[in-house]
């Protein structure tokens, strides 16, 4: 009687809800995307899809290159200060200015170096991929900022119902024109363009009307974003997203195929399910941290990294355990399916411990240790896009899977080193995180060599 009074109870409700509408948002785009992709794979046929692999790395690249608008913006909206909330939307204002003379011209040099540029992409084509990454770079902001709001609800219904119309005017156009590169081109742009204003106008309407003397005087600051956000962002996006490229241009359209659906399968239980998580705790977490409330930290923290480990080590180890039968679901008898089980195995292990850095990570940024951040995942982003260009000219793609892994763990290392010793606070803090950190390591290492040696 007491249980089902519990699940009745109105505020548990209330609080449950934006969890399930985020969570909804991420399953809803990771099981789209799982489906689609293979989809996709067959009627492009390898050669295009292959392009197509290329169109969404660099599109992702692209839209963690943002200056550090995002960060920047987020964090001043989670803090829930007016004066913080005005410099956010001034920011938003000028963050729109920035994109649009950056896209500008980057369609300037594209059309001038087209003519002489082996691409399967013809002028028109060109410029609606560029327009595309700029749309999705804008929207990406918006979204960021709907969430430090804590306006989950919407940010979750609009991620799901953004992706799937894409898909399905991607699907659309393939029947009734042409399973071609230019139709996906064209029909994801539409998408994009429904999506970012309808974004836009839902962030404008969350936050305070901004006067042009607070617009004037954010000006200034926002041109003077840190040196430091620009590189966290360029490093980041360079190594999450430049290996396809570096894998096609040194091995070939045939290998990046493979490689970029393992990467898309072993990144999802980190993307779409311990990613709502680290959306949801951020906020409260930097709230709290504002606040300097010790005992409410360290609480929402244990949650926070209770929930990582539930939503990306379990998850994380059952798909190592099954993906040669994962695979062979998804892929539906596609010839590239056991490079894809190989390699997935190797990259879930590295990505599925990496996750414990979101908790370290979500505490640099409140303290703004944007220096640090900046110099560690430039120096690992470096050393990792060496050593896959080394790998890749080799032709042993499976290596580059093993550098990533190990760049997952090291940047998680490397994080929670970094917090531990800042400052009294946050090594209180994290004190008794840290053995259930390792102890969770340790028991998916464990489990990942006992059953190896079970199944063998």
């Amino acid at each position: 009687m007491a249980s089902s009074v519990a699940i009745l109870n109105p505020d548990l409700f209330r609080r449950l809800v934006p969890l399930v509408m985020l969570y909804s948002g991420r399953l809803g785009t990771a099981l789209i995307g799982l489906l689609i992709l293979p989809v996709f794979s067959r009627q492009l046929g390898t050669e295009q899809f292959g392009a197509v692999a290329v169109i969404l790395s660099m599109q992702a690249l692209l839209v963690m290159l943002d200056l550090g608008l995002s960060v920047s913006v987020g964090r001043d909206v989670a803090s829930l200060k007016n004066e913080q909330i005005f410099r956010a939307r001034a920011m938003l204002v000028h963050a729109e200015k920035i994109l649009v003379r950056l896209y500008g011209a980057l369609m300037g040099v594209a059309l001038l170096l087209n003519p002489w540029l082996d691409m399967p992409l013809n002028s028109a084509t060109l410029l609606a991929v560029i327009l595309l990454f700029g749309l999705v770079t804008h929207q990406n902001i918006c979204q960021v900022a709907l969430l430090a709001r804590q306006d989950y609800v919407w940010a979750g219904a609009a991620q799901l119902v953004g992706v799937v119309s894409r898909h399905l005017l991607t699907l659309a156009g393939f029947h009734l024109i042409e399973a071609t590169l230019d139709v996906f081109v064209w029909t994801q742009l539409l998408g994009a363009v429904l999506f970012a204003v309808s974004t836009r106008m839902r962030l404008l309407a969350k936050l305070p009307e901004t006067s042009s003397e607070i617009l004037l005087s954010s000006q200034p600051a926002a041109r003077r974003l840190s040196m430091a956000l620009l590189l966290q962002g360029v490093a980041g996006a360079c190594v999450m997203q430049l290996d396809k490229p570096i894998v096609g241009a040194l091995t070939g359209a045939a290998q990046t195929a493979p490689y970029y659906l393992a990467t898309v399968l072993s990144l999802t239980p980190l993307t779409f399910l311990a990613g709502p998580m680290v959306q949801f705790f951020q906020p409260k977490l930097m709230a709290a941290l504002s606040k300097d409330e010790v005992s409410l930290e360290a609480r929402q923290l244990r949650f926070f990294l209770s929930s990582i480990v539930a939503t990306a080590f379990v998850p994380g180890l059952l798909l190592w355990l099954a993906a040669g039968p994962v695979t062979e679901l998804w892929l539906r008898g596609l010839p590239e399916q056991p490079l894809v089980a190989e390699y997935t195995r190797v990259i879930v292990v590295g990505a599925t411990i990496g996750a414990l850095g979101y908790v370290p990570h979500v505490l640099l940024v409140a303290r703004q240790e944007y220096a640090f951040l900046a110099s560690s995942s430039s120096l690992l982003t470096l050393m990792t896009l060496l050593a896959t260009t080394w790998a890749a000219w080799r032709g042993d793609v499976r290596m580059v899977c093993y550098i990533y892994a190990v760049y997952h763990v090291t940047a998680a290392v490397v994080l929670w080193w970094r917090a531990r010793t800042l400052d009294a606070t946050l090594r209180r803090v994290l004190a008794p995180a840290t053995p259930m950190a390792l102890m969770a390591c340790a028991g998916f290492a464990g489990a990942c060599f006992l059953l190896q040696h079970l199944l063998h």
